[in-house]
This record gives structure tokens, sequence and C-alpha cells, in this order.
């Protein structure tokens, strides 16, 4: 499904309605962590028994979904003081004695199987999905979120658990594909992910067509161009008017705008990736200015291509931004990258490079492109040299 056409929305009711049809489990899983607990957040809505089953190494992390995480609904089982003591003792000590050590794994492993069976879906990161505690389950449907992010091998793991007949993948193959850092393997074909193969083997998806993320303006060039002009809009320009803003948009009714500066790129501090110090600044005066009229911080996204951009624009606003630090703060800064999948009501976009040979770097991939173009809801600020 195209950018706001709510792929996890409609996950979920998938989800659902399997469990309700089949009266088996359900696994879902995603890449990453962040998808999952998206979609788990949505499923458990639906009224379904959900466990989120997390890696060990993250179970100290905070989560949104914290109260649908395996290890802590645990303790919250009735009759488990004794495992209760000792984990507070654990986490006290750093560490128990050997028989303690052996207590305490059982009534661990005891209270994770009684959850688990009980349980209507599970919800994991694709790779977790081999963890031995699921191998004594069975499950006759796995779906699959932003398996388009996924590499194939990734996906193969779900696809071993006992008793899978059913496979459902969504994704979008225009957006970002999988992340693989040997170019090598890359250029093998680790990047094309199983949604891709099976689309370009002539299988054909479904297609979501209606998208309820943008201004009508700023869904018609990402339809255009990367979906043959068949997104439609399931809200209106009055919808998302910014008509009454106090804002200069050159066109208060086409909300959005390229913000040309004149400015040099230049290696960031690892040597490795690009900033703009010319951008950033034309990027804080327009988030100042937004904070002025009173938009919330929270509602507002700066993305750019690079790491060194990401890193500098925070940089930037702690040093010189005009308001309260603590607004900044609020505003989330990111990469591209790790906004696919995620909206915000108005989105500043940090183009970055400008040199002579004219060239655009990350976003000459038009996956990438078109994920920069379809996060915000109300308006959009090119920012470029």
């Amino acid at each position: 499904g195209p950018p706001g056409t709510g792929k996890t929305v409609t996950s979920a009711s998938i989800v659902y309605h399997l469990s309700q049809i089949h009266q088996k489990k359900v696994l879902v899983v995603a890449p990453s962590n962040t998808a999952v607990d998206q979609l788990c957040e949505k499923i458990s809505r639906t009224g379904l028994k959900v466990v989120r089953l997390c890696a060990k190494s993250r179970e100290a992390l905070a989560s949104p979904v914290s109260h649908l995480m395996l290890h802590l609904q645990a303790l919250q089982l009735p009759g488990q003081e004794r495992l209760k003591a000792l984990q507070q003792l654990r986490d006290e000590t750093g560490e128990l004695s050997a028989q303690d050590e052996k207590l305490f794994k059982r009534l661990k492993d005891d209270c994770h199987y009684k959850l688990l069976a009980a349980a209507d879906v599970i919800c994991c990161t694709c790779v977790t999905a081999s963890d031995r505690r699921l191998q004594r389950f069975q499950f006759h449907s796995v779906l699959i979120d932003e398996s388009t992010q996924s590499t194939e091998p990734e996906c193969i793991v779900p696809l071993t658990a006992h008793g899978v007949s059913q496979v459902v993948l969504v994704g979008d193959h225009c957006q970002l594909g999988p992340v693989v850092a040997c170019k090598a393997a890359a250029s093998a074909g680790l990047n094309q992910s199983l949604f891709e193969r099976l689309v370009f083997m002539g299988i054909r998806p479904i297609r979501l067509q209606v998208q309820y993320r943008m201004h009508p303006c700023l869904s018609a060039f990402p339809s255009n161009v990367f979906y043959e002009g068949t997104l439609q809009n399931g809200v209106t320009a009055e919808e998302r008017s910014v008509a009454q803003m106090n804002f200069p948009w050159p066109n208060p009714h086409r909300p959005m705008f390229f913000y040309c500066v004149h400015g040099q790129e230049e290696i960031s501090g690892n040597g490795v990736s690009y900033l703009n110090r010319t951008e950033a600044a034309a990027v804080e005066k327009i988030v100042t200015r937004l904070l002025k009229i009173g938009v919330r911080p929270e509602t507002l996204g700066v993305i750019t291509p690079y790491e060194g951009q990401r890193a500098f624009l925070i940089h930037y606003f702690h040093q010189f931004g005009l308001l309260n630090v603590k607004l900044y703060q609020e505003v989330e800064v990111a990469s591209v990258d790790a906004f696919q999948g995620r909206e915000k009501d108005f989105v500043i976009l940090s183009c970055v490079r400008a040199n002579e040979n004219q060239g655009i770097g990350f976003l000459n991939d038009p996956r990438r492109l078109n994920v920069a173009l379809t996060r915000a809801k109300f308006g959009l600020i090119v920012v470029s040299c």
C-alpha cells in the first residue's frame, strides 16, 4: 500500500479476522521493533489476547507497548510473588545464587509458556521468530509487516514456524527496501525483498488506493510519479487547510514550497556523511516561526537523508535556537530512512547536497524520495541549495 493508505490498520484487521476464522494462533512480525510495536498496539485494540515477545537484550528498554511485553506480563500473573521477589533481588544485586537462578529460570519459563499458550497473537521481529520459546507452538498464519524492508533471509525465519499454512506480506516496494551494508551482497540480490521478488514473478498484490494522510496537493506528485496516478484522496483540502495559520505560505491553498538557500555541502565530523550549515540555519528559522505561531513541537518533523546533517541540526537547535531549548528537543529530527511508516503534521526536508556536479546523493533513489515527500499531513517545506 502507498503512504497513508492505512496499511497498519488494515494489517490489524486482517490479523483479527485470521484469528477469528481459524481459531488458531497468528504470528505477526516486522523487521524493526518500531514497526512491531506500532502494529502490536493496533492489534491489541481489537480485543485479541496479544503478547509482544522481544529479544532479552531489549527487555530493559522502554516501549510504548510495555503492558503487552511477555516478560512484564509474567510478573503480573497472580500467585507469582516468588518470581517477583527473585526478579527484584536479581535487579538489585545483579546476580542470584546458582540455586535461586535455577528456580528463577523455571518459574519464568512456566509463566512465559502459560502466557504464550493463552495468546491469540504473538508479535516479534522477524529474527526473534526463531526464539526457542515459540518452538512449542503452532501458528496457522503469519503476517509480515513492512516486508519490503526485510531481506529474504529475514522473511524466511518466521516462515519456518511450526504449522504455518498461510502467509500475508504487507509493504510497498515503491518505498525503501532492505538496508544491506555490503555492496557486493546488495548487488548479488540481497537488497531485493521477498515481496519484490513475488511481484516481479507476476504475483499481483492487492493495492490500497485511498490515502488518508496528506493534503491533496501533497499527494498529487507522489501519486503521479510513483503510483501511476492511481492514488485517491480520502481527506479533503478543507480538512487539511492551513489558511488560518499566520505563516507565509506562498499559496495558503497549496501548503508546500521550496526554500532555496545559497550554501555548500561539507563532509561531517565522522568523515563519512554530509552536512550543510546554511540549510541548518534556514531550517531553524522555519521551525522557530512555526513554534511561535503555536504549532506544537511534537507535530513537527525535520528529516534529512544524511546522519551528519541530522546530528548537526540537533546541535544547531541547541546552540542557536531563539526559543526555549526544550521546545526544540520535542521536535523530532530524524533520517528519511528512519521516518518510513511515520507521519507528522508539518515536515521540513533538508536535502543537504550542494556541489559543482549537481549531484543529489541519496535522494537520487526514487524510493527514498518517495518516503521523504510523503510524511506530512498538513504542510511540507523542502530546504535546498
